[in-house]
C-alpha cells in the first residue's frame, strides 16, 4: 500500500481506536488517535476540554489540532465531531485516504455506555440519535471508502480496508 495515511472517521463507538491500532500493526504503520492528541495539547482529559471550552470552541480546538497534522504512514483516528470543518477535512483529505467507520446507530447506542464522560461534541437537547442522524451524511460525503463493521470483527474490518483501498488506489489516475 502506497497511501500516505489512513484517516478513520466515524461516530464514536464504532471502533476507530481499535481498529485504527490493528490496521498500523498490519501495515507496520505508526498509529496516531487525535482525541489522544487534543488530551496532550490540552492537558487535561477529553470531557474536562469539551466542558471547558463549550461545543462551539471545542470543535473549532479539534479542528485547529486536526489542521497540525503532517504525518507520513500513519493510521489516524480522528474525533467524531471533525466532519463539522471544512477545513480539517480539507487538510485530511490532503494527508490520505479517508474511510468512514459505518456502525447502525443500535450498535453505537449499545456500545457506548459513558457518553456524558466521553467527550462527545453533542449540544443542549441533542440526543445521541440526534447527532447519529446529523453526522452520518457528512461522514458519506467525506469518505473515499466506506466500511460497515455491523456483524465484523476487527479483523474482518481491517482486511475490508485494506482490500477497499488497494482497489480505490488502482482506480486512481
Amino acid at each position: 500500500m502506497n497511501h500516505q495515511n489512513i484517516i478513520l472517521i466515524g461516530m464514536a463507538a464504532t471502533g476507530k481506536s481499535t481498529l485504527g491500532r490493528r490496521l498500523a500493526r498490519r501495515l507496520d504503520w505508526a498509529f496516531v488517535d487525535t482525541d489522544l492528541l487534543m488530551e496532550a495539547w490540552w492537558g487535561a482529559p477529553l470531557q474536562q476540554i469539551r466542558d471547558h471550552l463549550g461545543l462551539e470552541a471545542f470543535v473549532q480546538a479539534e479542528a485547529e489540532q486536526i489542521q497540525r497534522i503532517h504525518l507520513k504512514q500513519c493510521v489516524i483516528a480522528t474525533g467524531g465531531s471533525v466532519v463539522y470543518s471544512e477545513e480539517a477535512m480539507a487538510h485530511l483529505q490532503g494527508q490520505g485516504h479517508i474511510v468512514y467507520v459505518q456502525t447502525s446507530f443500535e450498535s453505537i447506542s449499545r456500545r457506548l455506555t459513558n457518553p456524558s464522560s466521553r467527550g462527545l461534541a453533542i449540544g443542549p437537547g441533542q440526543t445521541l440519535k440526534d447527532l447519529y442522524d446529523e453526522r452520518a451524511p457528512l461522514y458519506a460525503r467525506f469518505a473515499q471508502l466506506t466500511v460497515n463493521t455491523d456483524g465484523a470483527t476487527p479483523d474482518q474490518t481491517c482486511s475490508a480496508i485494506t482490500l477497499g483501498l488497494s482497489r480505490t488506489t488502482q482506480d486512481e489516475p
